[in-house]
């Protein structure tokens, strides 16, 4: 398996494409795609925030709406389970027997924390993710020098 390939696109941003050994892939209109209407009135809202920094970034193309959707669904998701998590005494539940153990809501939250950092990944929404990156201009990003080789 290995790791996952990073996609020409991030390897330009960064600066280290090359063409004899990476095709530039398929031409990715840059662009904020449109907001589902399934989506709740939080997600939107994220949406609404996110959305044009990738864009202005260039890491964000019309063709990602679901992925991006996803990633907004679970920002709104993870914001309103950690308000009902507002003390640590909310994390934990009494069972039936007297032990104390962790909330399902705090299990939620957990999972829903890790989604969120993984589809932040994808859109460089993380230091580690965006270490490299260098803003480009809107559109289609020039291979850098690396396009006759």
């Amino acid at each position: 398996m290995g790791r996952i390939a990073a996609p020409a696109q991030s390897k330009v941003i960064a600066g280290n494409f090359r063409g004899d050994r990476d095709s530039h892939g398929a031409k990715i209109e840059i662009g904020l795609p449109p907001c589902p209407k399934w989506l709740g009135r939080a997600a939107k809202r994220h949406w609404q925030e996110v959305g044009p920094e990738l864009v202005k970034a260039g890491l964000i193309a019309l063709i990602d709406g679901d992925v991006f959707a996803v990633h907004c669904d679970t920002a709104a998701k993870f914001a309103e389970v950690t308000q009902k998590l507002k003390t640590i005494d909310d994390a934990l539940v009494e069972t039936p027997q007297k032990f104390i153990v962790q909330s399902a809501l705090f299990t939620v939250r957990s999972k829903l924390l890790e989604q969120l950092v993984k589809t932040g990944r994808e859109f460089g929404m993380t230091p580690s993710a965006r270490s490299g990156i260098k803003t480009p201009e809107q559109g289609q990003l020039a291979l850098g020098g690396w396009d006759n080789v």
